[in-house]
């Protein structure tokens, strides 16, 4: 029966990381699509690859936090670790699915902490560690405004730029260095220590460095055929945004069904626990790239068209402000939904140019949906854990 078991958790987990992809692919690449500087397809192409890299290289933090950070796995009998996350990645994959067709932008994330808080409760209130889902929750309610106030500063700061020709130059060579620096820190730095940090600032410097020249002749090459020169430079920083977001959402949104599953491989006795957790980021991640690249053109449209208008300014700070946002929680190991940080990015921008430009009907439809996720999926893996452990034999 083990065999079966593994099977159906594997299966469970790459359900949930499809729709994952699928449903949560707008949050990176949907405002530059909708600003009309990358083709949808080719912008699928983009995320599924970059999302891939940031599971693998920063989707272990986060991981480790879904894995075993709510409930104490270690109080519990593995067939019941099993079963109940089993019945967590189930009720939030079919969550999202239906999320999906309903073009709402699903926070994932709360579907799988609800998940798991319901099959906690299942196994006696003393295995949920209340105080992790109290930072979580605060992360929640920080991120989206977080967001939105660092789109609406980084809105002010290039708008001028963005129109004046003059300083398009200056502007393609900070954020090409901003973009790249934040992500290289991040997965560098693992203390505080004189030597890490030293070598963590020598390769972010030369990396930053080199990357940001490239892009910067890259620009050149184009302006001296013949692109306007603020076009031009709009289309790249958008661009470089969209990748930098794809890759902060496989980093982060990975551990939604990489953390269950992995909690799973370790029940069954397939590896220790890094093992596991290592095991269960490659399926989630190839989960992931897939529903990006075969489905994610679902709701494009919610973030990059509905919420605001947006131009390739607007669109650049509001995918800028959320990826910096998600990259630091990330590396923090808190699982935050790329969707909050979206939404509040573009709120952001709507925001910097008056609350007319703002779609508040349709921010409250897709808060609402968010709220209603949490006891939603809280009581339906609490119910299916309840079903599995007593009524379906090992």
């Amino acid at each position: 029966m083990g065999i079966l078991w593994l099977i159906l958790g594997v299966l469970a987990a790459f359900f949930v990381a499809w729709n994952n992809g699928s449903n949560n692919a707008p949050n990176s690449i949907g405002t530059a699509v909708g600003a009309g500087v990358i083709s949808t397809r080719k912008a699928l192409v983009i995320a599924s690859i970059a999302s891939f890299i940031g599971a693998i290289t920063l989707g272990i933090y986060v991981t480790d936090t879904v894995m075993r950070g709510i409930v104490n796995i270690s109080l519990l009998g593995n067939m019941v670790i099993v079963k109940g996350m089993i019945a967590v990645l189930l009720t939030t994959g079919l969550w999202t699915l239906l999320s999906t067709y309903a073009e709402v932008p699903m926070s994932v994330h709360v579907c799988i902490i609800g998940g798991i808080i319901g099959f906690g409760i299942a196994t006696g209130t003393n295995n949920v560690s209340w105080v992790t889902v109290a930072k979580i929750f605060i992360a929640w309610i920080i991120v989206p405004f977080a967001s939105a106030a660092t789109a609406y500063l980084l809105y002010k700061l290039f708008s001028k730029s963005f129109r004046d020709p003059g300083y398009s130059r200056i502007s393609v060579i900070i954020a090409s260095y901003i973009t790249i620096a934040t992500p290289t820190i991040l997965l560098l730095i693992k203390n505080l220590s004189i030597n890490n940090i030293v070598f963590t600032a020598t390769i972010t410097i030369v990396i930053s460095t080199l990357i940001t020249l490239l892009i910067y002749y890259y620009w050149e090459m184009k302006v001296r055929a013949g692109a306007d020169r603020v076009h031009e430079a709009s289309r790249i920083l958008l661009i470089m945004a969209a990748v930098a977001m794809a890759y902060s959402f496989g980093s982060n949104d990975v551990a939604n069904s990489a953390g269950p599953l992995a909690a799973i491989l370790y029940a069954l006795g397939y590896g220790n626990t890094i093992t596991a957790i290592w095991l269960s980021i490659i399926v989630a991640a190839i989960g992931l790239s897939a529903g990006i690249l075969l489905w994610g053109e679902k709701i494009i449209g919610t973030i990059g068209e509905r919420i605001t208008p947006l131009s390739p300014l607007s669109a650049y700070t509001a995918q800028m402000a959320a990826t910096l946002t998600m990259l630091i929680v990330s590396r923090l190991g808190l699982p935050v939904s790329t969707s909050m940080a979206i939404v509040g990015g573009v709120m952001g921008t709507g925001l910097s140019r008056g609350i007319h430009n703002i779609n508040l009907k349709l921010i409250t439809r897709i808060f609402t949906l968010w709220l209603t996720a949490l006891p939603a999926t809280a009581v339906i893996s609490y119910l299916l854990t309840i079903f599995l452990v007593q009524y379906i034999p090992a």
